[in-house]
Order: C-alpha cells, then sequence, then structure tokens
C-alpha cells in the first residue's frame, strides 16, 4: 500500500528540514520553499495532506490552502504558525476549512499526532 503524499510548504528551510525528518518515515513527502511554486505542484500532483506555514512572502499559508481546497476538497490542510493572535486567524482557519492548527515551536511527536489526528478527522 502506498504511503500517504505530503506537500510541506515554509519559506525557512531549516523548519522544512525539521518537518520532513519527523515525517518522512510514514509519508511520502515533497517540499517547498515557495508557496508559488507549491501551488503549482497542487496543480499537477496529488497530495493527501498539505503543510504550510502562515507567513510567507507574495502567498500566505491561509490563501494557499484555500486554494489547495479549492483544486483538491479532500486534501488534508494543516497550518503551522508561530503566532496565535493574529488578527482574524480564527475566522480565516473556519474559511478555510483547515483540518488542524499547530502552534510553533512544536516537537516531532506532536507534529507527527497532529498530522494523525487530523487524517482521522478528515476520513470521518
Amino acid at each position: 500500500m502506498p504511503r500517504p503524499r505530503l506537500l510541506l510548504v515554509d519559506d525557512e528551510p531549516d523548519i522544512l528540514d525539521f518537518l520532513e525528518r519527523a515525517l518522512r518515515h510514514t509519508y511520502e513527502v515533497s517540499r517547498f520553499t515557495d508557496p508559488v511554486a507549491a501551488l503549482a505542484e497542487l496543480r499537477t500532483t496529488a497530495f493527501d495532506v498539505v503543510i504550510t506555514d502562515q507567513w510567507m512572502p507574495v502567498l500566505s499559508g491561509l490563501e494557499l490552502l484555500a486554494e489547495a481546497a479549492t483544486l483538491h476538497p479532500d486534501i488534508v490542510r494543516v497550518l503551522i504558525s508561530g503566532f496565535a493572535d493574529a488578527p482574524q486567524l480564527n475566522q480565516a482557519i473556519a474559511s478555510c476549512q483547515i483540518h488542524s492548527f499547530v502552534l510553533k515551536p512544536i516537537t516531532s511527536r506532536q507534529l507527527v499526532e497532529a498530522i494523525a489526528a487530523a487524517a482521522e478527522r478528515a476520513k470521518a
């Protein structure tokens, strides 16, 4: 059985390294530092889960997740941010129907558990 496909998007390479190390044993991982390039990949490739940082240049994580939901309504959408009190964040999360919001900093174990829980909620 093939492993679930995961798309990681963060403009910080160190964060991408951490995410990939934590998830590559369970998922088939593709990673992008450029959210526009990640969106182009979403247009041509099916993924099971997309995890993105909120604050990136050119395209925010919420904008990316909204596009992902339009392209692939069943894709599990996870937003990562270091800021829990950003204005209108809760409303934006609801409008994008995000499956999980992960607050930085996070441990590998917390990340794996958050992704698994989000995937389970998406199946229900």
